[in-house]
């Protein structure tokens, strides 16, 4: 028996002890709950829902190729950078307070919050676009690593979102991308209150010294900037980068499925549909595209040209 059956025999001996709200897989405690509520019903009955899911549809693509537009030119920049900075240090693209220099430990409580914030604000955008079209769920919880850390909130759609109309699963994969950025915006709207610190106070508290060849904030520092405006700063920046990200046209991310759907629907329209190898080849290649320029954005400076 290799050791991975034997890992997933041991997880499953210990899920079917466990309450049936919770399980572990793979280091990470997920707290979850079969289907959705009668509250997030009610409040999906609103009918001002299928405009905003709408609008997130258009909102959703022109971020994609603002993204695309910006990740192209980022990666051209790099290589001509002749030296790296810690801005292309690779351990600095990870999340996670400690590792990344421009995510001190002194600032893991605001930065641990917005991204349960931005997660669970994208989670709940695909949520009730899902009850709104009539797409049951099949399971909505939290995912802990190590069972501490959040690591994500996460909603799974019923078997019905395959066979839903295209205009449905539009709104259902739209609406993660356009509910990230609404609160990356309330969030940036409470740095500029005269209340908090300002926005630019924070970016060059966290990232000023990557820039002027200074060193890192410390905790007497990032406690000054005050809690408020620690939390409004990272949760819009991860907010904002969390929506930009999956807005990207990768096949696994909500950016991908709806290039997707719109090719087909846009295809229809023209009268001249395109065949399912030729839209796999558009969205693959467009999201290697992607992939690649955002390695080369970090890590172009490394790379001998």
């Amino acid at each position: 028996m290799s050791v991975r059956s034997r890992i997933d025999g041991l997880e499953e001996r210990i899920n079917e002890r466990l309450p049936r709200q919770v399980k572990i897989g793979a280091g990470v405690l997920y707290l979850h709950r079969s289907g959705g509520s009668e509250r997030l019903d009610t409040l999906a009955e609103r009918p001002g829902w299928d405009r905003w899911h709408d609008c997130s549809i258009g909102l959703l693509l022109a971020c994609q190729v603002a993204v695309l537009g910006l990740v192209l030119t980022g990666a051209w920049l790099a290589l001509q950078q002749p030296e790296p900075t810690a801005l292309n240090a690779p351990e600095n693209t990870i999340a996670i307070p400690g590792i990344n220099a421009f995510m001190p430990l002194a600032a893991a409580p605001s930065v641990i919050a917005a991204l349960v914030i931005a997660t669970v604000a994208h989670e709940f955008g695909h949520a009730i676009a899902c009850r709104r079209e009539e797409i049951p769920l099949q399971e909505t919880g939290i995912a802990l690593l190590f069972g501490v850390v959040p690591l994500a909130a996460y909603v799974l759609p019923g078997e019905k979102l395959d066979t839903a109309s295209r205009r449905s699963r539009l709104r259902v994969f739209a609406a993660g991308v356009a509910n990230n950025l609404v609160v990356a915006a309330v969030a940036l709207a409470v740095l500029l209150a005269p209340a908090t610190g300002t926005a630019m106070d924070a970016y060059m508290l966290y990232f000023g010294w990557a820039v002027t060849g200074g060193v890192p904030p410390t905790a007497e520092s990032i406690a000054a900037l005050g809690l408020v405006t620690n939390l409004a700063f990272w949760t819009a920046l991860l907010s904002a980068n969390f929506g930009l990200l999956n807005a990207l046209p990768v096949t696994l991310l909500d950016g991908g499925r709806v290039l997707s759907l719109v090719l087909d629907e846009v295809g229809e329209r023209l009268g001249r549909p395109l065949s399912a190898w030729r839209r796999r080849l558009v969205i693959h290649g467009t999201g290697v595209i992607a992939a690649l320029a955002v390695v080369v954005a970090i890590l172009g400076p490394h790379m001998p040209v």
